[in-house]
């Protein structure tokens, strides 16, 4: 289990203070070489060695486009851009292309250098508030608003690494009041996110509270990908949600291997560890082989499990000592850097302030 960012439900309109397109903006994706050819929404670029430049070709359609402005705003391009987006975490490049309207149908091209991209690209349609308009109680007013969105392609520019076992966790929106979290109800109602972690072989679940505040609501379930002091928030909260649920998530399976340890107790080495390994439910062995060289950063990463194990079960302390870094282990293995988000929030808090 590879613990990255939360992906959250669709939520319905009511938690946007704009109005945002009802339906979302349908884009086709398609390269111009025919022997090049999309799986679906997925493409396998690294299979084409030979091949050093993609040319994609795409086209967009948006219905009812004119619902999200004031009626007395009647020409949508002098007060709307339908964007490209191309992005990915890590590479150095992340790129906006404008489509050209002709017809009813969006389009636009674009080359993407396989020097110049790295893992996986995302590819989506945004559209956007290309300029301020009058305060209108209902609609957007500022510029670079996100108004509506399209599905995701996917382009991997290399192969991907593969994940033990293939399994996720899933994000539910539930009333902690409600009967399937009765457990919450007394005491814990009003809280924010829960870990239900009692399913044994099952994934963990991850709750968000459905009855919290429809504000924070409106910033977790912001999808805007342009940079903003909400955007950064959503970005900050789920940071500091990951990082306790994957805290948890890690230290009741080290917790677990070192308990199954001691119950081995007096058995041959060899034998001891592979019956406690053994002995733990496949996510709770993904998280800790996922992690190792993060807990162990001096190993090298294909040593790291190994290690790691033969490390607790010589050492009585090993475990305690694992268990002081349990939070710094975390920070350090998220897929954003928890600095870098922290500090952006607060520079962007400390610019507001200061205007």
């Amino acid at each position: 289990m590879q613990l990255t960012s939360l992906q959250l439900i669709s939520m319905p309109d009511i938690f946007y203070q704009h109005k945002i397109l009802e339906n979302p903006i349908d884009l086709h994706l398609n390269s111009a070489d025919s022997e090049i050819k999309f799986s679906g929404n997925t493409l396998n670029f690294y299979e084409k060695e030979n091949i050093k430049k993609l040319t994609l070709k795409a086209s967009a359609k948006v219905n009812n486009i004119n619902s999200v402005l004031p009626s007395e705003y009647k020409n949508t391009s002098e007060y709307l851009d339908l964007i490209l987006l191309v992005k990915s975490v890590k590479s150095i490049f992340r790129k906006c292309y404008i489509f050209e309207k002709k017809d009813n149908i969006f389009k636009t091209e674009l080359n993407l250098n396989k020097e110049d991209w790295r893992n996986d690209v995302e590819v989506s349609a945004l559209l956007i508030l290309k300029k301020d308009i009058k305060e209108n109680n209902g609609y957007a007013s500022d510029k670079g608003t996100q108004l509506g969105w399209s599905s995701s392609y996917k382009i991997y520019f290399d192969k991907p690494e593969e994940k033990l076992g293939g399994a996720s966790m899933d994000l539910q929106w539930e009333s902690f009041s409600g009967d399937k979290l009765h457990w919450l109800n007394k005491n814990y109602s009003k809280d924010i996110y829960a870990l239900d972690i009692r399913g044994g072989k099952k994934m963990p679940k991850i709750y968000l509270n459905s009855d919290m505040d429809l504000h924070l609501k409106s910033i977790l379930n912001e999808k805007s990908n342009r940079f903003s002091l909400k955007t950064s928030s959503r970005d900050l909260m789920f940071q500091t949600i990951s990082t306790s649920i994957f805290t948890q998530l890690l230290t009741d399976s080290l917790i677990e291997f070192n308990k199954n340890l001691i119950d081995n107790e007096g058995s041959d080495k060899d034998v001891a560890l592979d019956s406690a390994w053994e002995e733990l439910h496949e996510w709770k062995k993904q998280i800790i082989e996922n992690y190792a060289h993060k807990i162990l950063p001096d190993s090298r990463k294909k040593d790291a499990l190994e290690n790691l194990k033969e490390n607790i079960y010589e050492n009585q302390e090993k475990i305690s000592e694992i268990l002081k870094k349990i939070l710094n282990i975390a920070q350090n293995s998220s897929e954003h850097s928890t600095h870098k988000i922290f500090t952006e929030n607060a520079r962007l808090l400390l610019r507001k302030d200061n205007k």
